[in-house]
């Protein structure tokens, strides 16, 4: 929390000040907490905010507390509630013109679908959702309303209909570094992947999507509990259990702006071509012979030319493949040419770096 939101709860606490501080400092601490999946720490946080805004007659905070509230009664358990809050939210929205209010009540009204498995609802709500943010230019809602309605649709089995909605949410949420959608996203392109037969892109992501989580101190949200077990199931029916945590650890140990661009199936990004040594995330050693794979040398030549084992250059190799998202040589040497790393002699460098399940090339 910055030292700002601090000051807005630290003066919500003490009781004084302006009331209408003491609303939005409350409601500040819930939205962080329902972000991060905590009930616990949001509902009574929420229900500070909800008497404070009355107090104060600040109608759409009102609103939008009564929205939060019922995502957090939701996440609770609490269903008689969260049908109440959820409730209120919409009737007080709809008698306001105000689209943050209108916003939040749709986003809740389509988590809670989500949770209890009400189809039509969420894709009523998220429908009308992607609309009005789209119009209004409201990335950060319009990123929310697109990973409800794409996960609608991957829970109905409609893959074709949501991934679109899925890549188009994780750009918007990569370009507004919204992090805790992006591990979102990361887990339901990976449930995408599961379902459409791409165990090991699947696993990555997998794996890709807890490191962010984790790293934005965030619980996974209550929708994608379920979605990701059956994920992990089906992935792990296929490449075995040792298969799945090899490729779901690989996947964990790439960086944010690489897991996004595999999940969205674009080349990793290019390492800064000055100074020439510069080789991104690869350690000097990872860097010449990846140089020399962009050759097309074979490990055996690389090891003499580089007077190591043979076993320490595929070492170094897969090393390089795990770091960099990629499961074939053609796709270093594509990597290191896009760099300006390469020296040009290779002819392998025509592999493209988007993770390719069927890709036949060897370590």
């Amino acid at each position: 929390m910055s030292g700002a939101a601090e000051a807005g709860v630290a003066g919500a606490d003490d009781g004084l000040g302006d009331p209408r501080a003491r609303a939005r400092g409350y409601y500040m601490r819930g939205f962080l907490a329902v972000l991060q999946s905590d009930p616990a720490a949001a509902r009574p946080a929420l229900e500070r905010a909800v008497a404070a805004a009355r107090e104060a007659d600040l109608r759409c905070l009102l609103s939008q507390s009564f929205s939060l509230a019922a995502i957090a009664a939701n996440m609770a358990g609490d269903h008689t509630s969260t049908r109440r809050l959820s409730e209120e939210a919409h009737d007080l929205a709809a008698d306001l013109d105000d689209l943050p209010a209108t916003l939040m009540a749709l986003q809740s009204r389509a988590l809670i679908g989500l949770s209890d498995g009400d189809l039509d609802t969420v894709r009523a709500a998220a429908s009308q959702g992607v609309r009005l943010s789209r119009e209004a230019g409201d990335l950060y809602s319009l990123g929310m309303m697109l990973l409800n309605l794409g996960s609608a649709m991957l829970m109905a089995g409609e893959l074709d209909e949501s991934k679109p909605l899925f890549t188009e949410a994780l750009r918007l949420a990569h370009l507004i570094d919204d992090r805790v959608a992006q591990y979102c996203l990361l887990d339901a392109l990976g449930c995408h992947a599961a379902g459409s037969g791409r165990a090991r892109l699947a696993a990555r992501l997998l794996g890709a999507a807890e490191t962010v989580r984790s790293g934005a101190g965030a619980s996974i949200q209550p929708f994608l509990i379920r979605l990701v077990a059956r994920a992990e199931e089906a992935v792990t029916s296929t490449l075995g259990e040792p298969g799945f945590k090899a490729e779901y650890e690989a996947g964990g140990r790439l960086s944010r702006d690489v897991a996004v661009r595999l999940a969205l199936g674009e080349p990793a990004p290019a390492a800064r071509a000055t100074p020439a040594a510069d080789a991104g995330p690869l350690a000097k050693r990872e860097a010449e012979v990846a140089r020399l794979v962009a050759d097309g040398l074979s490990n055996k030549r690389i090891a003499a030319r580089l007077f190591i084992s043979e076993h320490t250059v595929d070492s170094h190799v897969r090393n390089i493949l795990n770091k960099l998202g990629f499961n074939s040589r053609a796709q270093i040497a594509a990597w290191m040419a896009a760099s300006g790393q390469a020296d040009g002699r290779s002819s392998t460098a025509s592999g493209s770096a988007t993770f390719d399940e069927g890709s036949s090339d060897t370590v």
